[in-house]
């Protein structure tokens, strides 16, 4: 006890005096930890930044790359098969599912559908990871106007091989 009383006996002026020592030692000790943080602040942050452009930079060339890559041929042969399949189920229904130049011209429209979407002239040039996509827009493709106009040319065809048929006698 007799040490705490002492200590705590401390003249005011020495106080004063021990706490600017000790302010004059420890400011220049703590400017330069903080100059030191900041600088740290900012190379953490330019790393980020790399690392950030870096990301997109891998990111692009992965698209890039997923955007370039062609269909195989059996993909396109599979979406061909499935482009011919859509085009008799949708002519199946007034008839016409054995009619091949109207199953030829509804499966051209259908497939026309495909390479606009992707802006390619042919299947092959077609990006191999929409392949799937391609499947599922032929099952769900139905251009009214183009069905109709399709329908309509296969009844001519039909009506005038029945003429032809009565005219030169053969029964169907």
């Amino acid at each position: 006890m007799d040490e705490m009383t002492r200590r705590e006996s401390l003249p005011p002026e020495t106080a004063g005096i021990v706490a600017a020592v000790v302010r004059d030692m420890m400011g220049p000790i703590m400017e330069s930890i903080g100059k030191m943080l900041k600088h740290n602040t900012e190379a953490m942050e330019q790393i980020a930044a790399a690392q950030q452009m870096t990301s997109q930079r891998i990111r692009d060339l992965e698209q890039r790359v997923r955007l370039q890559t062609p269909m195989s041929k059996t993909q396109e042969k599979y979406i061909t098969d499935a482009v011919r399949a859509r085009a008799r189920e949708l002519l199946d229904g007034a008839g016409f599912a054995d009619d091949k130049k109207a199953v030829t011209k509804l499966g051209a429209a259908i497939r026309k559908s495909l390479l606009t979407r992707w802006g390619v002239s042919t299947l092959r040039e077609a990006p191999a990871y929409d392949y799937e996509t391609a499947l599922e827009q032929i099952g769900m493709w139905n251009d009214a106007l183009t069905l109709r106009d399709v329908k309509k040319a296969a009844r001519q065809r039909a009506e005038e091989g029945e003429e032809r048929d009565a005219a030169s006698g053969i029964d169907r």
